[in-house]
């Protein structure tokens, strides 16, 4: 039974059944440009500090590639906005489309599901969290490294490349050190902009062009906890009943 909750979840009650399978050139378009963004940007960084290239060229090419980001997810936005008025009815102003009503939409979809299958009831429902999250549980890959070897890892290769950008620059004078020093800075600022904005927006990058089974299955367990959230109690219930 989990199994079936499981796909009516994924075919009929996420964002990608209700909204993105409507805007499949606006979805596509995001998603590449996800992908796009950073690299670009990465290999001008590479450009610019091994092969001595343009400057000029590289700036540009890194703002035309930011931008084109931030305009497919303009356009992304106003394209489901479109969807959710026209196809469900609901009124979305100014801000993000995944409102309260667009969530209240998709919890009012599963619990009919529950419902018309026997399975709305507060320990049947607590029971499929469980079983979800053994099953999220058991289909985590391991890290294959931790985060503080990492860390140990990283710190004297960078270390030494910072040491190879600044070697033969005995001769230049102070102005065009701090230059250098402040170019640095800013594409090391930029960096962690974009993987401070990509760590936050993972769930959605992975969920939506890699359909993963984890992070789908996270959704669903976070629906099914909204239901419980909203359920009343089940002495009220049987008191209720018996009034």
């Amino acid at each position: 039974m989990k199994d079936l909750v499981f796909k009516h979840y994924q075919n009929k009650v996420r964002a990608q059944a209700l909204v993105h399978k409507h805007i499949k050139k606006h979805y596509y378009f995001l998603n590449t440009m996800a992908i796009l963004c950073p690299a670009i940007i990465l290999t001008c960084i590479y450009i610019f500090v091994f092969k001595e290239g343009s400057g000029l060229w590289l700036f540009i090419s890194s703002i035309a590639s930011i931008a084109a980001f931030l305009y497919s997810g303009f356009s992304f936005s106003n394209a489901a906005k479109k969807v959710i008025r026209k196809r469900y009815k609901i009124s979305i102003g100014k801000g993000t489309w995944r409102t309260e009503k667009f969530k209240e939409l998709q919890s009012n979809k599963l619990a009919d599901f529950l419902h018309n299958k026997d399975l709305k009831t507060r320990w049947k429902i607590e029971k499929l969290i469980e079983l979800y999250k053994n099953d999220r549980e058991k289909s985590k890959l391991p890290p294959l490294i931790a985060p503080s070897l990492f860390l140990a890892v990283l710190t004297p290769n960078l270390t030494q490349f910072l040491f190879y950008i600044y070697k033969d620059k005995e001769r230049m004078q102070p102005y065009e050190v701090l230059e250098l020093f402040l170019g640095s800075m800013l594409l090391s600022l930029i960096v962690i902009a974009i993987f401070t904005l990509y760590k936050r927006t993972k769930d959605n990058i992975v969920n939506d062009i890699f359909q993963n089974k984890n992070s789908i299955r996270e959704g669903l367990i976070q629906q099914l906890e909204d239901l419980l959230l909203r359920m009343p109690e089940e002495r009220k219930q049987a008191k209720d009943i018996k009034n």
